[in-house]
């Protein structure tokens, strides 16, 4: 090697060490999965001269010569297509994206320059970019090659970065990197304008001025609340950022900072963040939280009060005030971004929530924290990602899924119906195919639910501020299913829609591109101001999309979003890292839960396989005998009633009275919006003052100003949860904790009551297992391994990791020989997939060593459980658990029933506040003043055990077995007979001799040897 390559190669050694240490320091490994800037101030440029084992004082000087040795050749000339090839080299591979892209050290020094504008002494302009440049890398301030090459590569590089970042899902930051206008120059100023210390204190400004978590707002329509919350005497910002905001030029990108803050935001206010301001606070505000269950039989709505507690100590034991002004407990359980939740809400009447002064404090403390929340006429309430839920907010926002719920009763000195004056605004300025919903399982009497809400324009009306957005232009991407992660993305197989509403223009064009090359793949135009693109109609493959919203006749667009899709195909990043999870039956309480795999597992049940037998042999026969009559009436609980306020205050009538600033003549320069403050109550509304001269007249039963709404296509009404896509998401993802599979089961139907059934759903068709804690509470899950599972009718089911390769591959291969693919839908779960005649074929067939074949699968597994009196002998006891209200399982009549007594043995649901836990109690349980807390549908079997019944009965006629709805088999005894059919149990009605009929559960293709053996199992 000649000298000259020899010192390339030592320069190149050098800066990949430097390059390393730039990731290392301003990307670390992090769990809080927050937006990442390349922040490079004095003691993150020494930390990386130290991670670069450099003792120089100079840090800044010697990154810069590391740079400098690579990118200006022999000839002097600078360059950056080395580090180009290099760079593309990295992104090209998919092994190597892991590791840092060799692009970060010259984009470190990119940033240095932008922190430069306006600091240095010389004579370069304050909005100069390329001097600096040149200046850092010991070049004439006019080089014609800084100013050539880095336009060239800067989109290039910074893409890599962000790439890097989404590769990784979150695990060292969200990307920031992103310029609407001043393409090049705008990407390393919004790493270099904004300072960590202002960036935290963003959520104070955005909570202080109604803006939503996670809401996606145009940065030029943050200007407005940036300039008056900067502007304002008391400013928490710094007076840097202050004086940086005095730069007209430098507002706009300080806007879009704020952006990307706004659209990453959990709704938490940062430590150190002021509680109030003007007097108002921020932090003790209560708000009514709601999910949506879209039934297959019904819909209802779960409400539910949500808050965010000031103190990291927090129990959830609260007490809220009632209506006759004594203080009851009240809990709440912990959810996402630190909001709690009212655990139980049917516990609560909910009419008096809404139309009263709710008060809640923490249990004990008199004099502590009051969190509070006021009635209002008019409840907006958007659909919150993090939630999974629509959480209340001051208004509605433009594109996002919303319900409103308005107070039909509302005693207002407006001679108004509000109902019909809210159905009148959202008929002009919201999307087609809105709900109007006078009666509705969970809604409170005296109230009305608009539900389906997509506003795309704003309503024109002045006494609503509820429905006028505070953004004027938002491209806004929603609906499909979000997959949980750090970093945000979709199911390919249920991607989002893109919505654009703009106030301002009428035409308007939103172009899709590929993110990784930055090729067009869409575009989508209007003329009317408003445009939906569902992306389904795309059929875009998995990939990285950024999505554009251009305005007008302009060329740099007004607002970007990123559109990750993601499927079974492209598995997730900590997939590997997900628990190995198996059903270990050394303990015979390993039916219940499954447990990390540690390899010295005597039997065990993986997914479909069972490896172990328990030696039980059928010592009862199954009947058709029926133990279980008619279900005795549900025990009805009493609500809590929430004190209501004064009858005449502004509260209740609405007839608030607005103080508004002084009007000059003319508006505010740079206002966006006014507000006024209600003297009496603290209300605070604002009013957007956005220029209306270019905005379309339409007729709609006289109202002007209003963007037409009237051409887009009416939202699709859902007809039942999306599971394929579901499970999908679940393949890709691997495992975690239980919260990411949460997430997802609440985007099919908003309930915990769904999400129970989804996870036990998924775990007796042997798609996952599922790790409980001490308590029964699921835990952890994981995917199960790919496994072909014969049902008792010969054919072979797919279940656990099935990508579409796969599943694509055993179909090729059936066709080759005589086999058949058949996939049928299962209603109240994911599709059946199924291979028949695979006897023969199998070894051809699947050639994929990682694919399991199970003969006889749901036989086998019967065969390795142990008997069900082992289970409740191996419960874990606890002392008898103190409560309010006990019922006991009845098992004559397989209800609950009421009792003063629960000290005989029997299954118990407890019910203390507002916890309920479902408990087994043996004569020796009673004796030694312990229970066992066990799962609902145990707890249930085990009374019947204990008695030496059954609540199963056998139709041997037609191989089925029944129990009365409510009472599913048991964990992987559910499992085991699952897999017989391959098919969850059908709901039936069940006609009785002498009894009423009653609904049941039928498990079917139950051969009689597996029966019998089940019976023996359960009952002994």
């Amino acid at each position: 090697m000649s000298t000259k390559a020899s010192a390339l190669s030592q320069a190149w050694a050098e800066y990949l060490t430097w390059n390393d240490a730039v990731a290392e320091v301003i990307y670390p490994a992090r769990d809080d999965g927050q937006p990442a800037y390349m922040d490079m101030e004095a003691a993150e440029l020494h930390a990386i001269a130290e991670h670069a084992n450099h003792v120089s004082e100079d840090s800044r000087g010697a990154l810069a010569a590391v740079v400098r040795a690579v990118t200006v050749g022999a000839n002097g000339n600078f360059s950056l297509e080395n580090l180009g090839i290099r760079t593309k080299t990295w992104s090209s591979s998919k092994e190597k994206r892991h590791d840092p892209p060799p692009c970060l050290a010259f984009l470190a020094l990119t940033v240095l320059a932008a922190e430069d504008m306006g600091t240095s002494d010389d004579d370069i302009a304050a909005h100069a970019y390329y001097p600096q440049l040149a200046k850092l890398l010991r070049r004439a301030k006019d080089d014609h090659g800084v100013r050539q090459q880095y336009p060239k590569y800067a989109e290039f590089l910074w893409r890599c970065v962000n790439r890097w970042l989404e590769d990784l899902d979150g695990e060292r930051g969200i990307p920031t990197a992103y310029a609407l206008t001043h393409r090049y120059i705008g990407l390393p100023v919004s790493q270099a304008l904004v300072r960590e210390g202002d960036r935290r204190k963003f959520p104070a400004m955005f909570a202080q001025f109604g803006l939503s978590p996670g809401m996606q707002i145009a940065p030029e329509d943050l200007v407005g609340y940036l300039d008056q919350w900067l502007s304002s005497e008391g400013s928490p910002a710094s007076s840097y950022l202050r004086r940086l905001w005095g730069r007209q030029a430098a507002r706009e990108r300080i806007a879009t900072v704020a952006a990307v803050e706004l659209a990453n935001w959990d709704g938490a206010l940062a430590d150190g963040s002021p509680m109030s301001v003007a007097g108002k606070s921020l932090a003790t505000r209560a708000m009514v939280v709601v999910n949506v269950r879209n039934g297959f039989l019904n819909s209802s709505l779960d409400i539910s009060l949500g808050l965010r507690p000031l103190s990291t100590e927090m129990d959830g034991q609260m007490q809220v005030r009632s209506t006759d002004g004594s203080w009851l407990d009240i809990g709440f359980s912990p959810g996402t971004a630190g909001l709690w939740r009212t655990s139980y809400s049917e516990a609560v009447d909910f009419r008096s929530m809404l139309e009263g002064v709710v008060l809640i404090r923490h249990a004990g403390a008199e004099n502590g924290v009051e969190y509070q929340h006021f009635p209002r006429t008019v409840i907006p309430l958007v659909y919150n990602e993090l939630q999974s839920a629509f959480v209340e907010t001051e208004r509605l926002e433009l594109g996002v899924d919303s319900l409103l719920l308005v107070r039909s009763v509302a005693q207002t000195k407006v001679k108004t119906n509000v109902v019909e004056e809210v159905q009148g605004l959202l008929e002009q300025s919201a999307r087609p195919g809105f709900q109007r919903i006078n009666g509705f399982d969970g809604l409170p009497s005296g109230w009305v639910l608009f539900k389906d809400v997509q506003l795309f324009a704003a309503p024109n009306t002045q006494r609503l501020n509820e429905l006028v957005p505070l953004a004027r232009d938002q491209l806004t991407i929603a609906g499909g299913l979000r997959i949980p992660s750090r970093i945000r993305k979709w199911s390919s197989l249920s991607p989002p829609e893109v919505r654009a509403a703009v106030q301002s223009e009428l035409s308007l064009r939103v172009t899709l591109t590929d993110s990784a090359t930055d090729e067009a793949i869409c575009e989508w135009r209007s003329d009317t101001g408003v445009l939906v693109a569902p992306l389904a109609e795309s059929h875009l493959q998995d990939g990285d999309y950024r999505v554009s919203l251009f305005t007008g006749d302009k060329h740099n667009p007004v607002q970007q979003a990123s559109i990750r899709l993601r499927s079974s195909k492209d598995v997730d990043a900590a997939w590997d890292r997900a628990p190995r999870l198996v059903y270990g039956l050394t303990d015979p309480s390993g039916a219940m839960s499954a447990s990390e795999a540690r390899g010295d597992e005597g039997g065990f049940v993986d997914g479909m396989t069972a490896d172990g037998d328990s030696a039980v042999e059928p010592s009862i026969r199954a009947t058709g005998k029926v133990i279980w009559s008619a279900p005795r009436p549900p025990v009805k609980r009493a609500t809590i009633q929430i004190g209501t306020p004064d009858p005449s205050s502004c509260i209740v009538t609405g007839a608030h009275y607005l103080e508004f600033p002084i009007y000059f003549g003319h508006p505010q320069k740079g206002s966006k919006f006014i507000d006024g403050e209600c003297k009496s109550c603290g209300l605070v509304k604002r009013y957007p003052s956005w220029p209306t001269k270019k905005r379309k007249t339409t007729d709609f039963g006289g109202s002007d100003g209003v963007i037409d709404v009237r051409d887009l296509e009416a939202i699709d009404q859902r007809t039942g949860p999306d599971w394929d896509a579901a499970l999908d998401a679940l393949m890709h993802l691997g495992g975690g904790p239980i919260s990411s599979l949460e997430s997802i089961a609440l985007q099919l139907e908003g309930s915990s009551l769904f999400v129970d059934n989804f996870i036990r759903t998924l775990e007796a068709l042997g798609h996952i297992a599922v790790e409980r804690d001490e308590l029964w509470r699921a835990a952890r899950w994981e995917i199960s391994p790919s496994c072909l599972a014969q049902t008792t009718g010969g054919a072979y089911r797919f279940t656990g990791f099935w990508p579409s390769e796969f599943v694509d591959g055993v179909v090729e291969q059936a066709s080759k020989h005589g086999t058949r693919v058949s996939v049928g839908s299962e209603g109240l779960g994911p599709s059946t997939c199924a291979v028949s005649n695979l006897d023969d074929a199998a070894d051809v067939m699947v050639v994929d060593p990682g694919i399991s074949i199970v003969e006889q699968s749901g036989p086998r597994m019967l065969e390795a459980l142990p008997r069900l009196s082992a289970v409740g002998a191996a419960l874990p006891r606890t002392p008898m658990p103190g409560f309010q209200s006990a019922e006991r399982f009845d098992v004559s009549s397989g209800s609950w029933v009421t009792t003063a007594d629960p000290f005989v043995p029997g299954a118990y649901r407890l019910r203390r506040g507002f916890e309920t836990t479902y408990l087994f109690r043996r004569a020796a349980d009673v004796a030694a003043e312990t229970a066992a807390i066990a799962p609902v549908h145990l707890v249930k079997h085990l009374a019947a055990n204990d008695i030496g019944a059954t609540l199963v009965s056998y139709r041997k006629e037609i191989e089925t077995i029944l129990l009365p709805q409510g009472s599913d088999l048991p964990g992987l005894y559910g499992r085991a007979i699952v897999a017989m059919s391959g098919h969850l149990p059908a709901t039936k009605k069940l006609s009785m001799k002498d009894k009423p009929p009653r609904h049941c559960l039928a498990y079917t293709d139950i051969a009689p040897d597996s029966a019998d053996l089940l019976v023996t199992l359960l009952a002994t």
